[in-house]
């Protein structure tokens, strides 16, 4: 603003290295003639100071010069001074060469043989040839011989006029180092426009890639080792089950209460676990220390096992400390020599850690889903954002010359038409994949619209029909209970296709006072017996069973599948306690 205020004519051109998008209107508006990042030297820096040349040129240059302080502060002075066109262009141009060499990426022009033209510091400092050494060579001098018909690709696309962002990729130093690489490729065009050579970019990121490598082994080994764990407490969940009543009594709390519920045999499993020792407790009713929480009436229990003669589930104790802990617990009638029931044997196993284990387990579980739909809906914007715009423009370049095709040949128009049609289903198959990915009509219609639309890409592609019954007065809910449902019936529908043999199938939606219900059913040949047990235990079924049972969990719903000869039904149940309606915060986010 200083150097606008003191010398309105002169021309200011800003290099930075900071590349947020509100510093280039604000230079702008502070009388800049261009605004520059510096990772967009090679495609921008050109034009704009042929852009201020030329416009000094036409005016006459105003040189600046600064003068002795006044007041603490430089004083700016102007003096007009006409300079040639071809002066203003050599100092336009060694400008710009300064700025290429002092670089610290490197950067490199090349011709459309693939010859390296330019060759600058940055380039000497990361590949290790000297200018000399590197100019007039091809530019596979560093390229790995793997990639040879990479630059060939790059090098048509060129030719094509087309520019390469970020492209990542890797090199070779003199030295033989490979360096990976973000490549930033423009094509250098003559003043007729015809595409000449390209000018590249290449930044070293061997140490972002180490660093991702470094966590990608990270996770690697987490995963392994929350697979390892959840092995080993599975392991020795069955262990326990099956070990011997004697090896049970060596590690586990193991008493015994009479009939009246008084404590008379405490072993030092006990005395570990809920720290009172056998003296404090021998004698004493149980419910003095325990305070045991049963999952049914203890009158029930008692019964079953004077019934059967013992009984087995989880409990909640509590500790000397006064820490509530959750155990596995056995029980065992204790009996005269005659029979006659004397009390009860019980063996408790601690859960808490295995139980804390399995929370963080669906924690994460839940998380992966979330960053899953995140994910989804980040790759369905991509692709319509960018890959659909392409080839939206490729659409309407293809129809142009299609339009023109008197001046084409009988084969050329001919592979006009077929790339246009190539074009046309490919949008279509791209806007069908990132519908499927994340349909935008779940955010912005609601989960009826949404489900109507899968449904009918789904008998289309399928060819089975499929009968479909949702309220008319379903409302908006939650974005996560929406997103769950959709994919519960996404799921479902694959696995008829996949799996059933069913040439049609059914979906029905209800909503109750409590609950929403979802059923999906088939008339296929059913699942077999043995594979139905696995669904029913616990981690042993598919990775779409698992992960539709997760989603409804989180929610506090829950998934039922029945199958028989004749088909199978699978039901999805959702309590409308945790989404009785769409929250205020994304109903106004859809209203904006």
């Amino acid at each position: 603003r200083v150097i606008r205020k003191e010398v309105p004519q002169s021309e200011i051109l800003i290099l930075s290295q900071y590349e947020a998008t509100e510093m280039r209107p604000a230079a702008l508006q502070a009388g800049a003639r261009e605004y520059i990042t510096k990772s967009d030297v090679a495609r921008d820096l050109l034009t704009a100071v042929e852009s201020v040349t030329q416009h000094l040129i036409a005016s006459g240059s105003t040189p600046i010069q600064r003068s002795a302080p006044t007041n603490g502060e430089p004083k700016i002075r102007e003096r007009q001074i006409n300079v040639s066109p071809q002066k203003q262009a050599e100092e336009a141009n060694a400008w710009l060469a300064a700025v290429v060499e002092s670089s610290d990426d490197a950067i490199i022009s090349e011709d459309l043989n693939g010859i390296i033209t330019s060759w600058n510091a940055g380039a000497q400092r990361m590949f290790e040839y000297t200018k000399a050494e590197a100019i007039g060579q091809p530019l596979k001098l560093i390229i790995p011989s793997a990639l040879y018909d990479e630059e060939t690709r790059i090098l048509q696309r060129l030719r094509n006029g087309e520019r390469i962002d970020h492209y990542e990729s890797i090199r070779l130093s003199k030295s033989g180092k490979q360096i990976d690489v973000s490549l930033t490729i423009s094509p250098v065009k003559g003043s007729d426009g015809r595409v000449l050579g390209a000018s590249k970019i290449a930044r070293d990121i061997t140490e972002r890639k180490q660093a991702e490598e470094a966590l990608r082994k990270i996770y690697d080994e987490l995963e392994f080792r929350v697979r390892q764990r959840t092995a080993e407490l599975e392991r020795r969940t069955a262990q326990v089950q099956e070990q011997a009543e004697l090896l049970d009594l060596a590690n586990d709390a193991i008493f015994v209460r009479n009939l009246d519920a008084r404590i008379t045999y405490w072993n030092q499993g006990a005395e570990r676990l809920y720290g009172w020792t056998r003296a404090e407790v021998l004698g004493k009713p149980i419910d003095d220390y325990l305070k045991t929480q049963f999952p049914q009436p203890f009158a029930d229990i008692r019964s079953e096992i004077l019934r059967t003669g013992s009984w087995q589930g989880e409990l909640i104790h509590s500790t000397k400390d006064r820490r509530r802990i959750t155990v596995a617990s056995r029980w065992s009638v204790w009996s005269d020599k005659q029979g006659k029931p004397l009390g009860f044997l019980e063996l408790n196993t601690d859960l808490t850690e295995q139980k804390r284990a399995e929370e963080n387990l669906r924690t994460m579980s839940g998380r992966l889903l979330q960053l899953q739909d995140e994910e989804r809906r980040r790759i369905a914007r991509e692709l319509h954002d960018s890959a659909g715009q392409m080839l939206v423009a490729l659409d309407m370049n293809l129809a142009t010359i299609q339009r023109d095709g008197a001046n084409l040949n009988h084969g050329a128009a001919r592979a006009c038409a077929e790339s246009l049609h190539l074009v046309q289903q490919l949008s279509k198959e791209l806007r069908t994949i990132s519908h499927l990915l994340h349909p935008p009509l779940l955010d912005e219609a609601g989960l009826p619209s949404a489900i109507r639309w899968f449904v009918e890409g789904f008998a289309e592609r399928s060819k089975i029909p499929v009968a479909l019954e949702i309220p008319q007065n379903l409302g908006r809910l939650s974005p996560e209970f929406e997103t769950t449902i959709f994919r519960v019936v996404q799921e479902g529908l694959t696995n008829i296709h996949r799996h059933s043999g069913s040439s049609t199938a059914a979906i029905r939606i209800s909503q109750g006072p409590e609950a929403i219900r979802l059923e999906i059913s088939d008339r296929g040949k059913g699942i077999p017996a043995g594979v139905q047990l696995g669904l029913a235990g616990a981690g042993r079924s598919g990775v779409g069973i698992q992960g539709m049972r997760e989603r409804l969990r989180q929610l506090g719903g829950h998934l039922e599948i029945q199958s028989r000869r004749t088909g199978t039904t699978i039901l999805a149940v959702l309590p409308l306690r945790n989404s009785t309606a769409m929250d205020a915060q994304h109903a106004v986010k859809l209203a904006s």
